[in-house]
């Protein structure tokens, strides 16, 4: 036990035995003479100390003095009921505080050993630190602190800080922690006993009284082991290295020795045998150049990179001039490998690659129950069934799939998973699946909303007539908002809504919005201004709106003349019934009346989609 405890302890000993005989003594002599107005009051002082030191006994301690008190005033009394009542009442409330106090104090007791507990069975170096000045001193070091730094609790406690810190790292430490209030997990160096350096993870935060609670881990084993790591990487990549160039460079000898040869002539025969080899020189020196692009994957942590910016930064093949690529992901950021980047071009540059013409890519994306799905797809020829496992293999089609066995490496770094389910004749697609916490949507709830940007506007999807069609970044609602006032005055929610514009010259001529309910996708906002209306501009925004969110099942409410406009892009009339609940409720003012609120609930299925999804029916309001 700590020797102040025990000190304390003692003091409040002797401080019950001499504080309950003297006020004992005093109110005695002031019975006998008849005072019995002030004196009893003393009572209280050795009832607080006895709850405070014994909390267990303090009720019956309070009443014992009590009793002794009104056995004195039996004997002195000489008959007065009105003295008699009166220490009945006041032994009564010497009990009650007695009672109250010692429950007070065993409260504080179990607090007090919770908190001794956490602190000294903690796995973790504990320190309480007194003073945030200059000379900071550790007033209280647990056994795992101790330990970590090599010395005795005894020898810890009551000393500096600097008998095991060095003074500029402490003061650079504290100086922070008065800025900030609390510090997490800095990594610092304390010293052991024989000059040994410590390497600890350090957190702390400030206590009332001008204190500091400060923990630390001993991480010493796990630096050296990742420097140890390290240093064998660089000399594994030096190797690497210094191996991939002798081999290009005899690859290259190789090449030039064979075209050498060609030129002396030979039958055709013996030019096949050297194209041949021509052949397996350039495929191991494309290898080798892969070796040496992705030697570093994995080594750099993950980070947030906007899909859409990333795809907009890839030069497609010179024959892809014909064909329509359109990229629909303007506000998603995937958390991945920094080769990402190699990833997404290599999948958009892939449908150019074979002789099948491909004249639509298309890059769009969904939200799924266990995360996010982005897809890469074109119309193509496809990939048949007993290909689509085999494409993702190293070396697979005679050195043609190493393309996609790298892409597969570089995703799964980061948990995410690729994989081919197009349909053979139909065209290829390529699904990223993305799990929870490794996407977001800029300007969501768990992504920052990026600013509006100063250079030239995203191109979007353009036709002839110079219209161009793109989803807005959510710094850019207020412009849809702007539009809107004159359409209920509709508001757009970053955190629910995808809206996509089409802008002539710069400037919004229609609108269009696809919103996330809980239970549902809803398709609403679609609005052309009065004096852009008969210029097909509805068409090419709801166009691109079902593009984009066209492997969703969708669900709107159309104006009865307009049902059959919406028809051309899938959507059909349903029963509102079969609408999904928070989406059906938006018109429950109608008490079931669609026909006459002239509005017509329709729905769109993805392609390919099997039984369509019903709601279950309920009876109308």
């Amino acid at each position: 036990m700590n020797r102040s405890v025990l000190r304390l302890d003692g003091f409040l000993d002797a401080a019950l035995l001499v504080t309950t005989m003297g006020v004992l003594l005093v109110n005695g002599l002031g019975l006998t003479a008849g005072i019995t107005a002030v004196l009893p009051h003393l009572l209280y002082i050795p009832v607080v100390i006895g709850a405070y030191r014994f909390p267990r006994w303090g009720t019956a301690a309070a009443g014992s003095i009590g009793g002794v008190y009104l056995l004195m005033v039996l004997l002195t009394a000489g008959g007065s009921s009105g003295l008699l009542v009166e220490a009945l009442v006041r032994v009564g409330l010497l009990i009650i505080i007695g009672w109250l106090v010692a429950r007070l104090t065993r409260r504080l007791h179990e607090q007090e050993d919770l908190y001794r507990g956490l602190f000294d069975h903690s796995e973790g170096g504990s320190l309480l630190i007194a003073g945030t000045g200059a000379g900071r001193v550790v007033e209280e070091v647990n056994w795992k602190a101790a330990s970590l730094v090599g010395r005795k609790r005894s020898a810890v406690r009551g000393g500096p800080l600097t008998a095991f810190w060095e003074p500029e790292e402490e003061s650079a430490f504290f100086s922070r922690l008065s800025r900030e209030g609390a510090v997490y997990e800095t990594e610092t160096t304390f010293s052991l006993p024989d000059g040994a350096p410590l390497i600890v993870k350090v957190s702390a935060a400030s206590l009332p009284g001008g204190r500091v609670i400060l923990t630390f881990f001993d991480i010493t084993a796990r630096v050296r082991a990742e420097q140890a790591v390290k240093t064998a990487n660089d000399k594994l990549n030096l190797l690497s290295r210094i191996s991939a160039d002798h081999l290009q460079r005899t690859v290259d000898e190789i090449r030039a020795t064979v075209d050498e040869a060609a030129a002396e002539g030979g039958g055709a025969g013996v030019q096949a045998y050297f194209g041949r080899i021509r052949t397996l020189a350039a495929t191991v020196s494309r290898q080798l150049v892969l070796t040496e692009s992705y030697k570093n994957l994995g080594t750099s942590p993950p980070v947030w990179q906007n899909v859409q910016r990333t795809l907009e930064s890839v030069h497609l093949p010179a024959d892809a001039g014909t064909a329509r690529v359109r990229f629909w992901a303007e506000r998603l950021e995937l958390s991945a490998d920094p080769l990402l980047v190699d990833v997404l071009a290599h999948l958009v540059r892939n449908p150019f690659r074979f002789a099948t013409p491909v004249t639509e890519v298309l890059v769009r994306y969904q939200e799924t129950g266990d995360g996010l799905d982005l897809s890469v797809e074109d119309d193509g020829q496809g990939v048949s069934t007993g290909e689509k496992r085999r494409i993702f293999e190293y070396d697979a089609g005679e050195h043609a799939g190493i393309g996609l066995f790298i892409c597969r490496q570089i995703l799964e770094v980061t948990g995410i998973t690729i994989e081919e389910v197009g349909t053979e004749g139909s065209g290829a697609r390529f699904v990223v699946h993305v799990p929870p916490g490794r996407y977001r949507i800029e300007g969501g709830e768990d992504a920052p909303a990026a600013p509006l940007s100063s250079g030239p506007a995203p191109l979007g999807v353009r036709d002839t007539a110079g219209l161009s069609v793109r989803e807005l970044s959510s710094a850019e609602f207020p412009i849809a908002e702007a539009v809107w006032v004159d359409y209920h005055q509709m508001k757009g929610d970053p955190r629910t809504d995808r809206v996509f514009a089409a802008f002539l010259d710069g400037q919004v001529v229609s609108l269009a919005r696809c919103r996330r309910h809980p239970d549902g996708l809803e398709v609403d906002g679609v609005f052309t201004p009065v004096v852009h209306r008969g210029h097909g501009y509805a068409h090419a925004v709801v166009s691109a709106l079902v593009e984009a969110c066209g492997r969703d099942l969708l669900f709107m409410y159309a104006v009865r003349d307009l049902t059959g406009f919406y028809a051309r892009y899938g959507f059909a009339p349903i029963d509102e019934h079969h609408l999904p609940p928070t989406i059906r409720e938006r018109y429950a003012w109608a008490q079931g009346q669609m026909e006459g609120a002239n509005v017509c609930p329709m729905r769109r299925d993805p392609p390919g989609s099997p039984v369509p999804v019903t709601w279950p029916v309920v009876a109308s309001l």
